[in-house]
């Protein structure tokens, strides 16, 4: 093969016609998304990352080499699911290959270094499965470097097309799962729709130029409905994402240091960064031990589990959703299809994801050795939007239960993204609990009775709204620094209280702000007035259930059990780790309990 040069501006655009070719085919590799798993994203995550290779590849380029280490770098940063993540690694590994190459800018060197990349996307996966985008990828690869006679890319990657295309069909018969739903893989079908635009930029260059493509700016990680009921309910609960800089450790290392947390393991890597993805039980601990090889810049975590029992065996007409401030035991979530918004927290440069990425106690290990206090966020509108366009393809209403709007600004998020439901025929209510922590928690499980009990939307809404004033909260507290930091307590009243070393009791008022209700001299005496007002909404209004919770303090949380078991006759609804929002200005050591009184208590 004659060496001839490639236009950089021609190959950069090319490969945003490629991008922008995938965007707009993104609803339907969702609708035949079928592996591994049947969770109908993977024209979303494959547009994402589309997304922000066109976000990162505005500016000029000088050269070949200069425009394939943007889209190596950019596959990294926005790589999302299976199928992007092989993506980005195979990116990166052209850009690897195309290193070693004399001649940077040559169809030569392209055609080899594309070929040599397809090992490199292999060994990305754990377990490499044929009738994937794997097979597609190097199907298209041996094909460019078939023909030693051709000497352009507009000659070559016409037939190449094709051939992937041949693959991309193949992949029926290949794998059962596709075969029984009739479909091609849809990872599979993204590489082939991004190198159709890829060819076309190369050889109709004038037609595609003058073509008028929108371009979503805000791309949705939209999770479309599937008719695919077939597919097997996955292993794992979870599918995790991490982006990891200033990698310490081999792509071998990870991968069996990661293996035993799940399935489906895949680990890009280049340049000191890598983008890792596994569907595990523990995404927490699966981040723990990633933070010791590297610094975490992103992170995801899907309820896939929740997303296929959704899918396939509905429990109710109505979706609940609630953030996760609402302390809910993690089953309880799961068996009831309870959709829950995480919020975030910022320790350090790490933002995590609350319940999921990081538990109440290891907020403490991970906060204790910061200089900065941590911070919480509610989730993005964009997270809520994302919900909201899933479960409007599933219920006909959806009842949102959020913290107390005067405590967090999840509320308001909300409100505005149920203003941008697609559907107009999904009812929808917002709901503020006007309670945080466990009372919310609460809230949310007669919601859900209520529910299943089949009344209507409108009944429960009214319910809803007005259980808000039969629940109480109340909250020990050892340590009253992290209530003056966070303002809860005002700055003057926390250095006196500290100075006496007195033990505030902490409740909510009736709009849902925090509020001193009482001090103790220990946390003994702290401990009996709590007691002795549970004993008093017991006399007077009668308690019908309660929750336990605790900020990594399971032995003091432990001894109320049993002391309210003995004074109230009956076991608590459940007992748990408080959530880490709450942890974070609640404290170390404190315990609560939250109540619901009969109706008419107050």
């Amino acid at each position: 093969m004659k060496s001839q040069s490639i236009d950089s501006k021609e190959l950069l655009f090319a490969f945003q016609q490629g991008a922008i070719q995938l965007i707009n085919e993104k609803q339907e590799l969702n609708h035949i998304n079928v592996f591994p798993v049947s969770d109908g994203d993977t024209g979303s995550n494959l547009a994402s990352l589309m997304q922000t290779i066109l976000e990162e590849t505005k500016d000029e380029t000088s050269s070949v080499i200069d425009v394939f280490e943007k889209i190596a770098e950019a596959s990294l940063v926005g790589a999302r699911g299976n199928s992007g993540i092989i993506f980005a690694q195979y990116f990166n590994g052209i850009y690897n290959n195309l290193l070693l190459q004399d001649e940077k800018n040559s169809v030569t060197s392209f055609v080899k270094s594309v070929k040599s990349a397809i090992s490199e996307a292999y060994q990305a996966i754990a377990n490499p499965v044929e009738g994937t985008i794997i097979t597609v990828i190097r199907s298209w690869a041996e094909a460019l470097d078939e023909n030693d006679q051709l000497t352009s890319l507009e000659e070559l990657l016409p037939n190449a097309l094709v051939r992937a295309g041949e693959a991309l069909e193949n992949t029926t018969r290949q794998l059962k799962v596709l075969q029984r739903n009739q479909v091609v893989d849809a990872g599979a079908k993204g590489f082939y729709v991004f190198i159709e635009g890829f060819t076309q930029a190369f050889i109709n260059k004038e037609n595609v130029v003058k073509t008028n493509i929108n371009v979503d700016d805000s791309i949705k990680m939209a999770l479309s409905e599937s008719l695919h009921q077939n597919t097997s309910e996955p292993r794992y609960r979870y599918c995790t994402e991490v982006l990891l800089d200033q990698v310490t450790q081999s792509k071998n290392n990870m991968q069996e240091k990661l293996s035993p947390f799940g399935d489906s393991l895949i680990v890009a890597m280049n340049r000191k960064k890598a983008r890792i993805h596994i569907h595990s039980n523990q995404p927490d601990q699966v981040l723990r031990y990633l933070s010791t090889v590297g610094q975490p810049i992103q992170q995801k975590a899907d309820d896939i589990l929740l997303q296929y029992q959704v899918n396939t065996k509905p429990k109710a007409s109505i979706a609940l959703v609630t953030d996760s401030i609402a302390d809910l035991p993690a089953d309880y979530v799961l068996n009831n299809q309870i959709h829950v918004l995480p919020m975030n927290i910022l320790i350090g440069n790490t933002s995590y994801i609350d319940k999921i990425t990081i538990q109440s106690n290891q907020f403490f290990e991970i906060n204790k050795n910061q200089a900065e206090r941590a911070t919480s966020s509610q989730p993005t509108l964009k997270a809520v939007e994302n919900l909201f366009s899933f479960l409007e393809t599933k219920y006909e209403a959806i009842l949102v239960i959020t913290v107390a709007k005067k405590l967090s600004g999840t509320f308001h998020t909300v409100k505005e993204a149920a203003k941008h439901l697609a559907s107009t025929t999904t009812k929808i209510d917002v709901i503020d609990s006007k309670q945080n922590s466990a009372a919310q928690g609460l809230l949310v499980m007669s919601a859900n009775e209520w529910i299943q009990e089949g009344l209507s939307f409108e009944e429960i809404v009214e319910r809803t709204k007005n259980k808000r004033s039969q629940l109480k909260i109340l909250v020990s507290v050892d340590d009253l620094d992290p209530m003056v930091e966070s303002g809860r307590i005002p700055q003057f009243a926390g250095k006196i209280a500290k100075k006496i070393n007195l033990k505030p009791i902490v409740s909510l008022n009736n709009e849902g702000e925090g509020t001193l209700s009482e001090f103790a001299f220990s946390l003994e005496g702290n401990e009996r007035k709590i007691i002795k007002q549970l004993k008093k909404w017991h006399e007077k209004n009668k308690i019908q259930r309660y929750a336990i919770i605790h900020a990594n303090s399971p032995e003091r949380a432990l001894r109320w059990e049993k002391n309210l078991i003995e004074q109230l006759g009956f076991q608590p609804s459940y007992k748990m780790d408080i959530s880490t929002v709450v942890a974070m200005s609640a404290g170390q050591g404190s315990v609560a309990v939250a109540v619901e009184l009969e109706e008419g208590g107050s």
